[in-house]
């Protein structure tokens, strides 16, 4: 029964989803890259919170609170960080793209400095970061489909089987297909979560919610405070701050928030999306309850399981229906997100690394297409080559797409800034993540626990104010890309920095 109802969730889903986003509708490349700049508050609103709401958010979430208790409860101001930033800085993004006819983070940073050399250089990083981001989502694709049904089937048959799937319905649809099924997804979310929450104390044998709670304290006295179970520096307050930081820096540097910034119709679409969206963090509550039932209820599961805490709880607790309700979920969960990645990968190589050796290709939707197949085959492959706990690529992520933060928030802020700046602050940030030597050096002059992202995002910005300083600036033109007079709500402009 719980198989049939997963399956019947997110078929019938993607179906819907990708019949919906073709109906009436003539494809081509800003239509399916942005779906035609059209998206009004509440589907713009899905869409954006459904690139924030994924299998991490589900299980990650959940697998920081199970394993470390306090410690996970940084999830809970993601969200709402984050849209303070976007308040000011989507309004920026979307005025440029509808003006100039941008489809991905490439053109913006191409015109910015009229350097499409570094535009082709910033999708190469922020591709790499696209596939490291689509290893939480089928990771967590994987989990779900063998923890809740329990099929004798290797991991990497569920990662390609969502391969396939996210490829058929963005080849159709594109942003639009995503878009639809993220309404979808995001309503089911919340009522599974709503149920499984309800029904949490009962699955343990206590009360109501504040007997878990008590019976954690009890059990785990240093659940409550940071570093949280098992102490250490890996989660302790310079972790949870450094990585709270480094959240709402790099989240619109990763190039899907970017591209999804276009889709929306105007500012004031943006502007009400950004002040309604924080709700989403209530949601964050129920999964922290969830995560510290699992606590109470399995103490005896084993580390390496943590990042299905959620799911085996659920299957363990729950009857049948609401185990194929959050599978058929939890695949959506995972699919979407995983859709606009590889989307967004595949526009920006297309029109930013292809279209510099032939223009023509550059608004191609068939190469575009052709491009999505391959990064969905790179990211399975991709995925089944580590595995690591949830909380542990997502940092990775973060503390990689970190350093492209300079380049965003300096290109609408300051006017001296320079491509050749930007590339070696970058190429130092990144190689100070990437590289162990390196990072050891930089975290050995911070505070211990603080994620490696944040001093290599300090070098990364030091060298690039540095360096632009001492290199040409870009035109005039190319300036106006990113400090032209942004539009208030009511359509006015406001000053511009300087």
């Amino acid at each position: 029964m719980a198989l049939a109802i997963g399956l019947v969730v997110a078929v019938g889903a993607v179906l819907g989803g990708t019949l919906l986003a073709l109906r009436g509708t003539r494809m081509d490349v800003q239509e399916w890259s942005v779906g035609g700049r059209r998206f009004g508050t509440w589907l713009f609103w899905f869409l954006l919170v459904g690139e924030t709401f994924t299998t991490f958010a589900l299980l990650g979430a959940s697998q920081g609170v199970f394993s470390t208790g306090a410690a996970g409860f940084y999830v809970l101001g993601t969200v709402v960080l984050t849209a303070s930033v976007g308040y000011f800085l989507v309004p920026r993004i979307w005025q440029a793209g509808k003006q100039r006819g941008f489809v991905t983070m490439g053109d913006f940073f191409s015109a910015r400095f009229d350097a499409p050399w570094f535009g082709a250089l910033l999708t190469v990083f922020g591709i790499i970061a696209l596939l490291l981001y689509s290893r939480v989502q089928l990771t967590g694709l994987a989990l779900i489909l063998a923890t809740l049904f329990g099929l004798d089937v290797p991991a990497i048959a569920y990662v390609a089987a969502g391969g396939i799937i996210v490829a058929l319905f963005v080849l159709v649809g594109g942003m639009r297909s995503a878009a639809f099924v993220a309404v979808v997804k995001d309503v089911l979310l919340i009522v599974v979560l709503l149920v499984v929450a309800a029904g949490a104390a009962r699955a343990v044998g206590v009360a109501g919610i504040a007997d878990v709670f008590d019976g954690v304290r009890t059990a785990h006295p240093d659940a409550a405070t940071l570093p949280g179970i098992g102490g250490g520096t890996a989660t302790n307050e310079w972790w949870w701050m450094s990585f709270l930081l480094l959240t709402p820096l790099g989240a619109f540097a990763l190039p899907h928030a970017f591209q999804v910034c276009f889709s929306a119709k105007d500012v004031r679409t943006i502007r009400k999306n950004q002040i309604i969206q924080p709700l989403y963090s209530l949601f964050y509550v129920l999964i922290i309850i969830i995560a510290m039932a699992a606590l109470l209820a399995m103490p005896d599961l084993p580390a390496s399981d943590a990042n299905g805490s959620l799911l085996v709880f659920v299957r363990e607790n729950y009857p049948d229906w609401i185990i194929g309700l959050l599978a058929g979920t939890g695949v959506l969960v995972a699919l979407v997100p995983t859709a606009v990645l590889m989307l967004t990968a595949s526009s920006m190589f297309t029109s930013n690394v292809l279209g510099l050796a032939r223009p023509a290709l550059k608004s191609s939707l068939t190469a575009t297409r052709v491009g999505v197949l391959a990064f969905t085959l790179l990211a399975v492959l991709f995925t089944a080559l580590r595995s690591d706990t949830l909380l542990t690529i997502m940092t990775g992520v973060y503390s990689a797409v970190g350093q492209l933060a300079p380049a965003l928030f300096l290109s609408v802020l300051w006017r001296r800034v320079t491509a050749v700046g930007l590339t070696v602050g970058a190429v130092a940030g990144g190689l100070i993540v990437a590289l162990p030597q390196l990072g050891a050096v930089a975290q050995a002059v911070v505070p211990a626990g603080t994620v490696v992202g944040l001093p290599a995002l300090v070098v990364n910005l030091v060298l690039a104010v540095a360096v632009s300083l001492v290199t040409r600036p870009p035109s005039a033109d190319a300036v106006a890309v990113g400090l032209a007079p942004a539009l208030a709500p009511g359509g006015r402009t406001v000053p511009t920095p300087r």
